[in-house]
């Protein structure tokens, strides 16, 4: 369970996971002069806008994990909130990231084949990382991930494509789950120091009774 700054770290997570990969590639190092610079978190449309980043790993949806929205409440150490104070349910979420291959265009067929080229090895750097243990106590960020590369169909990253108003283009989309951000809403709560046990067809002289 993290702080709202998970988001942003699973980004940069992946960002350096296959920053790692592409630097020790003899085919693929050179293209990439500088590593962190030339991963863009930016759509593909805004990647080549800007004329930066050979390859687009872009978060373009979040959607809340259903398998754990009925967590229960965990209940907290004895405080000011009340003995039996509970802290809400984190929120579990998916992230979903498409990754696209981006690189100037050419003459010849050479960056198409550049294209595959990256596309593949950073496939098999997610593959190969397809659980990552997230740690980060300064930012309280601790997460457990699953890197999950998505079924779409082709229609389903056509509807993404057209949402960007750009032609379709080679791209993959993967799935991250689960974050857990973690609820600042805190439910009080009293220790129980009376009760009441009693059996009658008249509830009102229970009530009388306490």
């Amino acid at each position: 369970m993290s702080s709202h700054e998970v988001i942003s770290a699973v980004s940069v997570t992946m960002r350096d996971l296959l920053c790692e990969r592409f630097a020790t590639d003899p085919a693929i190092a050179p293209l990439f002069p500088s590593q962190a610079g030339s991963i863009s978190f930016e759509n593909p449309t805004e990647t080549a806008r800007q004329g930066v980043g050979q390859l687009s790993l872009w978060l373009y949806q979040v959607a809340e994990n259903e398998h754990l929205k009925n967590q229960r409440p965990r209940r907290l150490p004895p405080g000011g909130a009340g003995d039996a104070a509970q802290a809400m349910t984190p929120l579990a979420m998916d992230l979903y990231y498409l990754v696209t291959p981006f690189l100037p265009s050419g003459p010849d067929s050479q960056t198409i084949v550049s294209d595959h080229l990256l596309l593949g090895l950073a496939m098999q750097a997610l593959y190969d990382n397809a659980i990552v243990v997230l740690r980060d106590p300064a930012r309280n960020v601790a997460e457990e991930l699953r890197i999950v590369l998505c079924r779409l169909t082709l229609e389903e990253l056509t509807r993404v494509w057209h949402a960007l108003r750009e032609p379709y283009r080679l791209s993959v989309c993967y799935q991250v789950r689960v974050v857990q951000v973690e609820s600042r809403r805190i439910v009080p709560g009293a220790r129980v120091i009376e009760r009441l046990a009693g059996y009658t067809d008249r509830p009102d002289e229970l009530a009388l009774a306490g």
